[in-house]
Order: structure tokens, then sequence, then C-alpha cells
């Protein structure tokens, strides 16, 4: 009954942070999709209670929290919600992920005070169990949904750079093809692509704009885009030329990963295997011969 009042609260104390450390409303997107920019003020003004009180306090916390924690370690996880697309501020996430380490170690050594059935050693191995998953969690769920959304635009850049190629071919402009693309297309690719529309809406160049998502979503393929971009600008060369010749990169990219993927499937099939199939085929095989072994032995000795 314990644990599940302690899930309870620690669930509704999370999904209330949560709540309340969503990334703020962007009033440049907004403008430049064409909304008033009174109404965000208004929608502020008019946020309830919560929001308006412990929205501040969480950002504090953030802030304090990431003074203590090492600055790679800061950078590395900022770098990583902005591969996830923000799902929540810096500040949040942090207060967030001490909150959930806080409660975890408050849940363990009230359990361990108060249960008398657990050994020292059981007692030390329940906290620190219960401490590293409370810890680890965030962290991991966050770096899944960082991971999931590079791996969808890695697998969908090669189809958005061949859409690209064939409207640039077609005679449309750079800027009016990425937007094409990003119309026609759905998912992670389409709002990484429209995050380049806002860089250059908002007047950064071609070059800076690609980099710009590239360092964002932390994923080579879009780095290597940039890069080739940036020198075609530099050389002269045509931006047709340089998509065909990444998107025929990609696609070959794309292909060995399948074939490795495929060579690593047979090493992969021998682990259930060895858990499955071999303590049966020794029980078949080696048991009886055991068996034999010791009646030999024992017709011996009479």
């Amino acid at each position: 009954m314990l644990m599940l009042i302690f899930m309870l609260v620690f669930g509704a104390v999370t999904l209330t942070v949560l709540y309340v450390a969503r990334p703020r409303e962007d009033p440049v997107a907004r403008r430049l999709g064409g909304a008033p920019v009174h109404d965000v003020r208004v929608r502020q003004l008019e946020a309830g209670p919560g929001r308006r009180l412990l929205l501040p306090l969480v950002r504090a916390s953030g802030r304090s929290i990431g003074r203590l924690l090492p600055h790679n370690l800061v950078s590395h996880v900022n770098q990583m919600l902005l591969a996830a697309d923000q799902p929540w501020s810096l500040q949040g996430f942090l207060a967030c992920w001490a909150l959930s380490a806080g409660l975890a170690i408050a849940f363990a050594f009230y359990t361990v005070s108060t249960s008398s059935s657990l050994s020292p050693l059981q007692s030390v191995l329940f906290v620190v169990t219960v401490v590293g998953l409370g810890a680890a969690l965030p962290y991991m769920l966050l770096r899944r949904k960082a991971k999931s959304r590079q791996k969808a635009i890695m697998l969908a850049l090669p189809n958005a750079l061949d859409l690209l190629v064939t409207c640039v071919e077609a005679g449309i402009a750079v800027d009016a093809a990425f937007a094409l693309v990003t119309e026609k297309m759905t998912g992670p690719i389409s709002e990484t692509f429209a995050t380049y529309l806002r860089q250059v809406g908002l007047g950064r160049p071609r070059r800076e704009a690609l980099a710009y998502i590239a360092q964002r979503s932390g994923l080579p393929d879009l780095i290597n885009l940039s890069a080739a971009v940036s020198q075609s600008e530099e050389l002269g060369t045509t931006m047709g030329d340089v998509l065909r010749l990444q998107a025929d990169e990609l696609r070959a990219a794309r292909r060995e990963r399948a074939q490795t993927a495929a060579q690593r499937a047979p090493v992969l099939m021998t682990i259930p295997l060895t858990l499955c199939f071999m303590p049966a085929m020794g029980a078949v095989v080696v048991v009886p011969s055991i068996l034999n072994f010791v009646h030999f032995f024992g017709t011996l000795s009479k």
C-alpha cells in the first residue's frame, strides 16, 4: 500500500513539473506565422496561478542545479534537448531530474528505515537500485527521445533530398523547394526543414541556417550536408549538383547500414540460441552420459 501511494505521488508530482516546465511559446515563430503579438501576452496573463507561480520557481531551481552540475554535463543535456526538439526547457528538465532523484532517495531511505526484514546487504542493494533508477530515468527517457528523432531524420533525409533535387531541377528556387518538401513530408524531417525556413526568414544566410539545424539535430548526415552546401557556395557550384551528390551518398550509406545490420543478425541470434537451446541439448546429451558414467563406476565398486 505504501508503494502504491508513493508511486501515485511521484507520478502526480512528475506530471505537474513537466506541465509547468514546458517550453515557452516562441513569440518570434508566432510572429512569423502571422499571429498577433499581443495574444501571447494575453495568454500569459490569463494563465493559471500554478503556471504563473510555479514556473519562476522551477526555472530558478533549474538554474541553481545547473550551476552545481559540471558544465560538460549541462551542455550535453542541452544538446540532447535540442536533438529531441526541446520537449522541456533546460531549467525544467534539470528541476525534474533533481526532483526524481530526491524522491527516489527519500523513498529508499524511508523504506529501509521502516523495514526490519532487510539485511544490511539487502538494504544497501535496495537503496542503490532505487536511487539509480530514480536518477537515471529522466536522462534515459530524454536520450531515447533524442535518438528516435535522429533516427527518423536519418531515414527520411535521402527521400527528402531526392524531392529537393527534383524541385530544384524543375526550376523552383532552393528555399521554395525546402518549403515544398516541408509541406509534403511529415515527421521530424519536416519540422527540421521548417526550422531552417524560419531561420532564413529571420535573415540568416542559407549555409548558416543549415549549420544551425545540423548542430541542433546533432546528426552527421545533416552536418555533412551543411558542409557540402557551404563549400558549394564558396566554389560556385550549382545547388542541384550538390543535393544530388548528397542524396546518392546518403542512399549508399543507408544501404551499407542495412547490410551491416543483416550481417550482425546471425551474431545476435546466437544469444537466444545459447540461452534457450543449449540447456535443453545439455540435458539431453550430457546428463545421460554422466548417469552412465556414475553407474559404470558404481558397478566397479561392487
